[in-house]
């Protein structure tokens, strides 16, 4: 990257989120730019659970590796306000319900592959400022004491919940203020067998310690009684200490503490992830109490939703307004995470009140069709329920399938994996007649003739695998929705690649 350069995006943060985010538009060739603070990926504790929708919207895009079709349903017990018993289903042959992967080791993975996409990396570098003029946007940074600049056509920040990106573009937001505090460390434990691992609750709090046998072990407290006094103030090894045994009721020594953090349950939504030329996702959309592991994965849906949209933006003339289809998607999605990570901390307080509410979550976990719902919630498979490709219903996502093409067999996710584009199921004997109702869309949809089992329905899929039209549902014909969806058809601006970049892929 050069100061006065040019780019049809620069992604703000190169965390997990943002690496991904340029992962994905360095796929469709787009010409791309990362400005990241930090020199280094650093393996801060923080977010570790990849739950059961960002596993299928990563093996649709080939991170993670394809399941087995053959595979039943599998579950999980997680937790909810810290009582486990909460079962997390997914269909079969979507693999497991949840994978503990590290953010950072997520963060190394596709930021591996950038170089190889043509994506260009500049860091450390501090953005101070972004400006939009209307038909482009200027992005300062300071680099080594230098102050320089690049344009875009469009800047994304994925730079955390202190966005510069957010804060200089003017973003709207909608806040609500913090009414308990937690802490965070990784410390050496001197008796590891003293404490109890993983949530334990006593009349002063929480603590959920991860204990390891060697090295050091992940440390949380809360403290529901109310919010820090000063939230930026530095935490120092010795009040992590004092807050564990103020809550466990008993000394717990430990040395070596590193990687110590605040957090509450403050949280804050943009009023649209869109403000001009610029977007946000990630923590700079959304921000919460960490309850559940959902903000990563918020983080991981807006990647991979925006990146196909941006892809047909730039590469293929699409207009604008599919960014302002993406904010209204994917808004909702984050408002329903901030408003269950809310019920979770009321279920977490002291007294009366919050054992009524805690005895509420065991009469639900009792029941299967309510624990159902709430695990799919958690696991945000609310927002396009998996749906089989027997009854496809538009908005939803379709189960992984086996199928047997016109150029052999293959699965659902493995379609997917191995384009950038959309996919347009159709059984064989239909498809000279939707090749030419597909017409002009050919740059962004590609076809797939299924011989067996014969398609009751034809089915198009977004790129994330989503079901956009399906025969099934006579309400919207296919034209129409491919322009709703893809944007009416143009001339092809920029070829793409034929083949996609060979990813590697997470073991499951």
């Amino acid at each position: 990257m050069t100061s006065n350069s040019h780019y049809e995006v620069v992604v703000v943060g190169s965390g997990p989120v943002g690496s991904l985010l340029a992962a994905e538009l360095g796929r469709w060739g787009v010409r791309v730019a990362v400005i990241e603070a930090a020199p280094a990926t650093t393996l801060v504790p923080k977010a570790g659970t990849i739950h059961a929708r960002s596993i299928q919207l990563l093996t649709r895009r080939g991170y993670f590796s394809a399941p087995n079709v053959g595979f039943g349903p599998q579950s999980t017990v997680f937790h909810y306000a810290g009582q486990p018993g909460l079962e997390i289903s997914v269909p079969g042959g979507e693999g497991p319900a949840i994978v503990g992967i590290g953010q950072g080791q997520l963060e190394s993975s596709w930021s591996a592959l950038l170089p190889h996409l043509g994506v260009e990396v500049v860091r450390p570098a501090t953005v101070t400022g972004v400006f939009d003029s209307g038909d482009g946007v200027e992005i300062r940074y300071r680099r080594a004491g230098v102050e320089e600049s690049v344009s875009a056509d469009w800047v994304v920040g994925a730079d955390g919940a202190r966005s510069v990106v957010r804060t200089s573009a003017g973003f709207p937001v909608t806040e609500v203020p913090p009414t308990a505090a937690a802490l965070l460390g990784l410390a050496r434990l001197g008796n590891p067998a003293q404490v109890v691992d993983g949530w334990v609750r006593t009349p002063r709090g929480w603590t959920v310690i991860n204990r390891s046998p060697v090295g050091r072990s992940r440390v949380i407290t809360f403290d529901m009684s109310g919010p820090e006094r000063d939230h930026r103030r530095p935490l120092t090894p010795a009040e992590l200490q004092q807050s564990v045994e103020h809550i466990v009721g008993h000394y717990v020594p430990m040395h070596g503490v590193t990687h110590l953090s605040r957090f509450s349950d403050f949280s804050r939504l943009v009023d649209s992830y869109r403000h001009g030329r610029a977007l946000v996702i990630g923590d700079a959309a959304h921000v919460h109490f960490p309850l559940g592991g959902q903000g990563l994965n918020l983080g991981i849906a807006d990647a991979v939703q925006l990146g196909w949209r941006l892809g047909l933006i730039t590469r293929l003339g699409a207009p604008a307004a599919l960014l302002d289809a993406f904010s209204a998607e994917r808004r909702p999605a984050a408002a329903r995470v901030i408003a269950n990570v809310a019920d979770q901390a009321d279920r977490m307080r002291s007294g009366p009140e919050g054992d009524a509410l805690r005895a509420e979550i065991i009469d639900l976990f009792g029941d299967p069709a309510r624990s159902r719902a709430l695990g799919n919630e958690i696991s945000a498979q609310v927002d396009g329920v998996p749906m089989p490709i027997e009854t496809p219903a538009v908005g939803s996502l379709l189960t992984n399938r086996q199928l047997t093409t016109t150029l052999g067999v293959t699965t659902v996710i493995e379609l997917l994996a191995q384009r950038a584009e959309a996919v347009l199921l159709v059984a064989a004997s239909r498809e000279d007649e939707l090749r030419a109702e597909l017409g002009p869309w050919h740059d962004r949809v590609d076809i797939v003739p299924v011989l067996y089992p014969t398609l009751e329905y034809d089915v198009l899929l977004r790129p994330d695998g989503f079901i956009a039209w399906s025969s099934a549902e006579l309400s919207a014909r296919l034209r129409e929705r491919l322009t709703e969806v893809f944007g009416a058809a143009q001339e092809l601006r920029t070829s793409l690649s034929a083949a996609p970049v060979s990813l590697p892929a997470h073991r499951q």
